[in-house]
């Protein structure tokens, strides 16, 4: 295998964001560009300056046709997901460019990929909300302390290496997956009941917005090319990020994330 630099990286996700736009165009799927991708479109008209992946929100009713019918549209691409895959240890998707490998220094192994992330119906009481959200947050604490490896170095005191390496112990009693499932069992809470907001409640992030932000969707540019955005773009970014257009401190201008990745070499 051949080390990938960082603009070959960028170039495979912008790959295969080409190959879920063209499936999902082709079938009626709605599919927008999320988070620091939409953030980095709106901004800077691609990638953010200091960021590396690109992701997409799909809402429940289109990541279900997407994760039934997406797998076999392109042999070099595959959705890996928890309802797919009951080993998968992430509560979103990705999918992942087989000719790739990317070391993360985990167990599970997959290639570079895209993120997806699927947005579920939030309910209308304020407070079974905040206790979704607080739910969400505590599985996903619980859910990254049971990956970490038992013997992994602990900074602080010796009283908080006993604590946190006890907890990492509690939590391998365990299955490897069981909070995976326990997100997106918080997540699909009210996925048939008609409700007037949208939430994130199965990865880390903002809490909720109102559903009309999906009302339609239009294009916008990312690295010279055009991909979908909420009509409510802004709304939906304000709601993640605040004052959006306002550069961070230069110290958080950073790679948040940093990995290998490798392109697999023919013999």
């Amino acid at each position: 295998m051949r080390e990938m630099t960082l603009e070959e990286i960028k170039k495979t996700e912008i790959e295969i964001l080409d190959v879920i736009a063209k499936f999902c165009d082709e079938r009626k799927i709605n599919y927008w560009i999320d988070c620091g991708t939409l953030l980095g479109a709106i901004r800077h008209k691609g990638f953010i300056p200091w960021d590396d992946d690109i992701d997409v929100g799909m809402l429940r009713p289109d990541y279900e046709r997407f994760m039934n019918e997406f797998n076999g549209y392109n042999p070099q691409y595959e959705l890996r997901c928890f309802e797919n895959d009951s080993k998968w240890i992430f509560s979103f998707g990705k999918v992942c460019d087989t000719e790739t490998f990317v070391d993360e220094g985990r167990r599970e192994k997959f290639g570079v990929s895209v993120d997806i992330f699927v947005y579920d119906n939030a309910p209308d009481d304020d407070n079974i909300l905040r206790k979704m959200l607080i739910k969400r947050d505590i599985l996903n604490k619980m859910n990254s302390a049971r990956l970490h490896n038992i013997l992994k170095p602990t900074k602080g005191n010796i009283f908080r290496k006993i604590s946190v390496h006890s907890v990492r112990l509690i939590l391998r009693l365990f299955s490897r997956y069981y909070f995976v499932e326990k997100l997106i069992e918080n997540s699909k809470r009210y996925v048939l009941e008609d409700t007037k907001r949208v939430g994130n409640f199965s990865v880390w992030g903002f809490g909720y917005c109102s559903k009309d932000v999906f009302d339609s969707f239009i294009d916008v540019e990312f690295e010279g090319k055009k991909y979908k955005a909420p009509i409510g773009y802004d709304k939906w970014l304000r709601a993640q990020y605040g004052d959006y257009m306002q550069l961070p401190p230069v110290e958080k201008r950073v790679r948040t994330h940093p990995f290998a990745a490798y392109r697999k070499t023919s013999v």
